[in-house]
């Protein structure tokens, strides 16, 4: 190493010392941060350290994985050298090579193997430096748009640096497009993962993007694991899932959880190769990540034989897949943090019958200040369980709580999980509360866990939120609603793009539509109109329509294009919409894509142009719609202008946000179309707004002869308590 290079680990293992010795904490990130400020190169400069090494990223299951990997190296008489603890961007991977620089003399003579967790957006730092000789990539998902951007910045990250090592092999999810669309732009050699054949165990609502990287046709599924997980084809260029070179199959779920075979890459005639395995932890992604962590191992020179005594001896980390003993009752814990996670969560507490539940919510810069995506968690499925009992707690508590109000559900603000532990005192010994939490959330309900756990506390039940009970509990669980009206066609509520539109949770505008609408006895009904299908405007009364990744917004582009006329006509003759975001921008004349000048619809008077970075936050907007200002996240790149004969939804209340950041202007009002960067989704803190889209549609079909719709006019008056204390809420998050 350089001169540079030794003060840098010097210094580093100074500060370590100090750490451990004087102040009795570990190590941590700060050994590393301080070795890389004296030598940028430091990790290049330690990787010789290592015999053979492999990087762990995706948006899920980085440190289930990397754990595996590393018990199943250690197992097979290796030295590892790893970043358990979680540090996982470029100052804690270069803290581990720190410590493993230190104990080089007392491993010498052994071989030594590298097992990183790395964060997708620091691959780029990570790799050109380490040139590991593995990397495993295991899924992608929505997770912290305002840090990560779309998914497409998250991929471009993680090609740039695989190209920049291109001797690592690669090891990746083929089941998801989004990993296979990476391994297609890459020059790396490829190991192609996944499950053979249809589970019939876990399916899900949930969708990233299901579009060819080709030709960014629509893709077609044999068969559906979760979110794009799958078996895929485009039928329009044949782009597919490769073959897989390691594969599960005979997936099977039982009670004391699933059990698989698992064929590594290799000889097909080597019974080494097949591996019978059983883990006691659910969820379909568990077997994901088992499957990237075996194959990984083997490659790496680990004992295969070792594996399964490597699962059986599995303790996750920090709390994760935990079942604790609290006043008198079992909780399972467990992390999620983005809408696919979350989402796997709730399959797991309806596998098991769960009623008795507690979720948190924390929008801390960890985890990501949008929250936007609890409206793609599929809550409703656990709306009929039997006497459930649902509590929300964290920063974003009322965020929550406004979210299961519109699933059916009707739940209670608690501040930890010993309230919620409380507050079922009465409930049965025997069921389970299951606590799922996010980033930041997670670690106090796992300390509470810990303390409670370790005592018997006598706490009695603390006074929770009871706001939901008498007409608000008819709202809030979707019991006793009244009769709906009589008319000749229920309100009809076109959502469009659904499935390539559905970035920032914008599903949740059309929920919020129909359920007022129900809760006022007015029959509606959601139509959801998919890439492709016939577009029928003549009986619509909302049009939605959402945001989405750019090669998304592009193929939906194209398909509107031909319907621009129809679109327009709907428009002009006060047909009532709300266009969100990237829709927003295609509503104008033009917007961009990268260094692309892309061709709008041209209904609204409007230029999106590039912007210098992008314009991300909680914002709120001053509009004559509202009395109160309407609050929401803001999330994008291109700076949208109005020209002066058209009028905007408002003035933002926070300088530098808004439809371009300069002139104080947000969102556009058309006649009765909205078109606004708002999301969260826009209607779930702002029900005047849903109000309003509601009523301009009823006037309309009043206006047109429908005198059934006469005795809805004016809408009745709903509970909103819950609406507006997560406006209050977000209000106070603003700069």
């Amino acid at each position: 190493m350089s001169i540079t290079s030794n003060i840098a680990t010097t210094a580093a293992g100074i500060a370590r010392w100090g750490l451990r010795s004087v102040l009795h904490r570990s190590g941590g990130a700060l050994p590393g941060k301080i070795g890389l400020a004296i030598d940028p190169e430091l990790i290049a400069h330690l990787a010789h350290l290592l015999d053979a090494s492999v990087v762990v990223t995706g948006t899920n299951g980085k440190t289930t994985t990397t754990n595996l990997i590393a018990d199943t190296v250690a197992a097979s008489g290796l030295t590892c050298v790893c970043n358990r603890a979680g540090n996982n961007m470029e100052t804690g991977i270069t803290g581990a090579l720190l410590e493993a620089s230190s104990e080089r003399r007392r491993t010498a003579g052994t071989v030594r193997v590298g097992v990183f967790e790395c964060d997708e957006l620091y691959t780029v730092r990570v790799l050109p430096r380490l040139k590991p000789t593995h990397f495993v990539l295991l899924n992608l998902f929505r997770d912290q748009l305002d840090r990560y951007g779309e998914i497409d910045h998250t991929q471009d990250a993680i090609a740039s640096a695989l190209a920049s090592s291109p001797e690592t092999i690669l090891i990746f999810n083929a089941d998801d497009p989004l990993c296979t669309a990476i391994a297609d732009r890459v020059p790396n050699p490829r190991v192609a993962f996944g499950i053979q054949g249809a589970t019939g165990t876990e399916t899900s609502r949930m969708a990233e993007s299901r579009f060819c990287a080709k030709c960014n046709a629509a893709l077609e599924y044999e068969y559906l694991q979760y979110g794009q997980l799958g078996a895929y084809r485009c039928p329009a260029c044949g782009w597919e899932r490769p073959e897989l070179e390691a594969w599960t199959h005979d997936v099977t779920l039982s009670g004391d959880g699933y059990s698989f075979c698992l064929h590594l890459p290799g000889n097909t005639a080597d019974p080494a190769r097949e591996l019978a395995l059983t883990t006691a932890y659910n969820g379909l992604y568990m077997v994901y990540n088992i499957m990237a962590a075996c194959t990984a191992a083997c490659a790496l020179g680990a004992d295969p034989s070792r594996f399964q005594d490597v699962l059986d001896a599995y303790v996750p980390t920090g709390g994760r897949m935990t079942r604790w003993r609290a006043m008198g009752r079992t909780v399972a814990s467990d992390l999620a943090k983005n809408p696919v996670g979350f989402d796997r969560q709730i399959q797991q507490i309806k596998a098991s019958n769960g009623r008795l539940m507690a979720f948190f919510l924390n929008d801390a810069e960890a985890d990501g200040r949008d929250v936007s995506w609890i409206w793609d968690v599929d809550f409703e499925c656990l709306a009929e369980t039997p006497g459930i009992r649902a509590f929300v707690g964290g920063s974003r508590a009322n965020d929550l709580q406004v979210r299961l109000k519109y699933a059916s559900i009707d739940a209670q603000i608690v501040e930890r999980v010993e309230q919620a532990l409380a507050s079922v005192t009465d409930e049965p010994a025997g069921d389970v509360l299951f606590a799922v939490a996010n980033y930041t959330a997670f670690p106090p309900v796992v300390a509470d866990l810990k303390r409670l756990s370790s005592e018997d506390t006598g706490i009695t039940a603390p006074q929770v939120d009871q706001t939901a009970h008498g007409e608000q509990a008819a709202v809030a669980t979707g019991d006793e609603l009244p009769a709906p009206a009589v008319l000749d066609r229920p309100l009809r509520i076109v959502h469009l793009y659904p499935d390539a539109l559905n970035l920032y949770g914008d599903g949740g505008n059309a929920m919020v539509v129909e359920r007022r609408c129900a809760w006022r006895g007015i029959p509606a009904k959601i139509d959801n109109v998919h890439m492709g299908d016939e577009l029928d405007l003549a009986t619509a009364d909302i049009i939605l329509i959402g945001g989405g990744a750019d090669r998304d917004q592009l193929a939906v582009a194209h398909e509107l294009r031909s319907r621009r006329d129809e679109l327009s006509a709907y428009v002009e003759d006060d047909g009532v919409m709300l266009a969100i975001c990237g829709s927003y921008q295609l509503l104008g004349r033009s917007y961009y894509m990268g260094d692309d000048k892309i061709e709008g619809l041209g209904i609204i008077a409007a230029d999106t142009v590039r912007g210098d970075g992008r314009l991300t936050g909680n914002v709120a907007v001053k509009t004559e719609l509202s009395s109160d200002p309407f609050v929401g996240f803001e999330n994008h790149g291109g700076r949208t202008f109005l020209d002066e004969c058209e009028h905007t939804l408002g003035v933002s209340t926070v300088p530098g946000t808004g439809n371009n950041g300069k002139d104080g202007l947000e969102g556009c009002l058309h006649r009765n179309l909205i078109g606004t960067y708002l999301h969260g989704p826009a209607l779930s803190k702002n029900p005047d707004l849903a109000d309003w889209l509601i009523e301009r549609a009823l006037e309309r079909r009043r206006s047109t002869g429908d005198a059934q719709v006469e005795a809805l006019l004016p809408l009745s008056p709903l509970n909103d308590d819950r609406e507006l204390s997560a406006r209050a809420a977000a209000m106070k998050l603003l700069p």
